[in-house]
């Protein structure tokens, strides 16, 4: 029966809007930016093994879906590479957290939005890039500009 665990798909389905929350929420759990890389690579290993060869991990299926989805919030999805904490979904919400509390508490000279604004700016670009397709390779020009472009048009507001 144990074998019979789809880890391709979502453990709850994907037809209705609970079973879609749990599996988001699973995937985007703050407390994964907190593993640290041994627990990481433990779940790619629980992950990569199961998908090889159907090897089920000690703790069973819970803990194959725990890896999965640990393995998921880490993992680039099309390259298998690693990627940087701060550019994960998971840290989504304690960075947009703090960048706000930021943006709040240094809002009263041009100085202080600018810099504010390029903070949230940055993050967002991280983010994107991050999470970007990773079927065909960016130059670093291509990065840079798209980086520049999108940090360099806040000025525009100040300048009015």
């Amino acid at each position: 029966m144990d074998q019979d665990v789809d880890i391709t798909k979502s453990r709850w389905g994907d037809l209705t809007f609970i079973s879609r929350y749990k599996h988001f929420a699973h995937l985007t759990d703050p407390s994964n930016c907190l593993k640290s890389d041994e627990q990481l690579e433990g779940a790619r290993d629980v992950v990569q093994k199961y998908k090889s060869d159907g090897t089920m991990p000690v703790g069973g299926v819970d803990s194959l879906w725990s890896a999965k989805y640990l393995y998921e919030s880490a993992f680039h999805p099309e390259t298998g590479d690693k990627q940087n904490v701060i550019g994960r979904m998971s840290f989504q919400v304690p960075g947009g957290m703090i960048i706000t509390g930021i943006l709040m508490a240094f809002y009263k000279g041009p100085l202080e939005v600018f810099l504010g604004q390029w903070l949230n700016q940055s993050f967002n670009a991280l983010v994107n890039f991050t999470n970007r397709s990773g079927d065909k390779p960016l130059p670093n020009s291509v990065i840079l500009s798209a980086y520049f472009t999108a940090t360099s048009l806040l000025l525009l507001p100040l300048l009015v």
